[in-house]
């Protein structure tokens, strides 16, 4: 399918995609992502992992009930050491013996807090020191205002490779400032995920710092939404 040449387009395919009900999702499709994959195959938008949006100024998520948080984007902090120094001082051995630090903060954690310095982001060690991982204000606005200035929310229900997609909603005008409070305020998550490539090897092996938030709250972030279906 042609990828859509206008939102009103785009909204269209997305209410006939909820109207149609039960969709069997081809084997292809597996894993978590499955349904957004599908749909986005089923609307014309093309699967990319490019900081854009998918739909030229609208990007496209999904969850379902059993989603806690969707994940905005990623942007790794500063320095450029600071995952590879997480992991060596603050990790744990995973189950292959490797150093590892899986670890989400919403604002605060029993071992971490995030808050502002300046115009700074900065996750601090509570209770410690050493290198502090940070993002300027400017740098996160910047990734979050090109992705995700307008976005579309897809629900939707699934049973093995049968899948439904229920509503869509549509929010407009992400609101930086409210952006940034949220993430401070740890409405939106700061998810480290990275470990060693082999124990005790200087490789690393980072899924991606991100940016998450739960379905719910995405409301939080935008001045305008509206249900397309």
């Amino acid at each position: 399918m042609n990828p859509p040449k206008s939102n009103k387009e785009l909204f269209q395919r997305i209410e006939d995609v909820i109207q149609h009900k039960e969709y069997v999702m081809p084997e292809k499709y597996g894993g978590t992502g499955a349904a957004g994959l599908y749909l986005e195959d089923l609307v014309g938008l093309s699967n990319t992992n490019k900081a854009t949006p998918d739909a030229g100024q609208i990007e496209l998520k999904t969850y379902s009930k059993k989603t806690a948080l969707i994940t905005l984007f990623h942007k790794e902090p500063q320095p450029t050491d600071a995952v590879r120094y997480m992991v060596s001082r603050w990790g744990w051995k995973d189950e292959k013996g490797r150093m590892a630090f899986r670890h989400t903060i919403k604002g605060k954690s029993e071992k971490f807090k995030v808050e502002t310095d300046g115009d700074q982001i900065v996750v601090r060690k509570i209770g410690g020191n050493g290198v502090v991982p940070h993002w300027t204000h400017d740098d996160l606005m910047s990734v979050a205002g090109g992705k995700l200035h307008h976005l579309i929310v897809v629900k939707y229900k699934r049973d093995k490779q049968k899948v439904i997609y229920e509503r869509a909603d549509f929010y407009q005008n992400l609101q930086l400032s409210f952006f940034i409070w949220e993430v401070e305020n740890g409405t939106v998550a700061i998810d480290f995920d990275a470990h060693e490539m082999k124990p005790g090897g200087k490789g690393l092996r980072n899924h991606g710092t991100k940016f998450r938030i739960a379905p719910e709250n995405i409301c939080r972030l935008y001045a305008k939404k509206e249900r397309i279906s």
